[in-house]
């Protein structure tokens, strides 16, 4: 396949940098070839990626990759796990971060499944897990990929942070336990996150860890944390958001806190 006349029908940036003539019968031609040959145009496609920081231009690489990804969904499904999964298993080769973060990127558009893997090794990779994160949120079934990421986070405030939002994002039941070990995080953000992955999860079971932990905040992780209370109790039967109010009673009891008092009154 030559990917060139294919690149060719994508416009180049003018003097101003903007791409300001597109040819729209061109590029719907070039998407479709590319569609109709999958596996083989994504491979080139990815070899023509550069770093920002790098002499030359990839400008048309990117508009094709950028424009297939978004069509090919509502064209050709068996083209579009072929087009994702090479271009997912493009990211095992050597590459700049930034490319592989721009591949990333459109793998949340047109990925599935088949890429979710590939992605996930990515939640452990600072500049790159943000973008994983993102990408497989928006894929979905890809709670088992945060699971084994967290452990691997140890010590990386920043990564943890990613993993303990994806997870309670995605409310998995099988996550309780890594939320219940997070409530203990250094992390005043990370406990945050715990507390807010369990009420995702939503048992009943794991209130009174869930109260043990939270009175322990102070300040705005204090204010955080009562308020999360308050979700909690909403997903619970009354037996269970009444041990929830009447704990914000016993704990809530500065002439700030008064809201919360009336709040816990009036529902109890």
């Amino acid at each position: 396949m030559d990917i060139q006349p294919i690149l060719d029908a994508f416009p180049l940036p003018s003097n101003r940098g903007i791409l300001n003539e597109i040819n729209k019968d061109a590029t719907d031609k070039a998407i479709a070839q590319i569609i109709a040959e999958p596996a083989e145009a994504a491979k080139l496609l990815a070899g023509k990626l550069l770093d920002p920081d790098d002499e030359g231009s990839d400008v048309q690489a990117r508009h094709a990759i950028h424009g297939t990804s978004i069509r090919i969904p509502n064209i050709d499904r068996n083209a579009q796990v072929i087009f994702s999964k090479t271009l997912a298993d493009s990211l095992a080769e050597e590459r700049p971060d930034r490319v592989k973060a721009f591949i990333i990127r459109q793998l949340q558009v047109c990925g599935g499944k088949e890429v979710v893997p590939a992605i996930g090794k990515f939640l452990t990779v600072e500049g790159l897990a943000d973008d994983a994160g993102q990408a497989l949120l928006a894929i979905g079934d890809s709670a088992e990929q945060f699971r084994k990421a967290l452990p691997k986070t140890k010590g990386n405030i920043s990564l943890r942070q990613v993993n303990l939002h994806g997870l309670a994002e995605l409310g998995d039941k099988s996550s309780k336990d890594a939320f219940l070990k997070a409530l203990a995080d250094k992390d005043g953000e990370c406990r945050l996150l715990a507390l807010w992955g369990l009420i995702q999860v939503g048992d009943s079971k794991t209130v009174d860890a869930f109260l043990k932990a939270e009175q322990k905040e102070k300040g705005y992780a204090r204010n955080k944390a009562a308020h999360l209370c308050l979700q909690f109790a909403e997903k619970l039967a009354k037996k269970d958001a009444s041990k929830i109010y009447r704990h914000l009673q016993a704990t809530r009891k500065e002439p700030s806190e008064k809201h919360l008092q009336d709040l816990a009154t009036a529902r109890l």
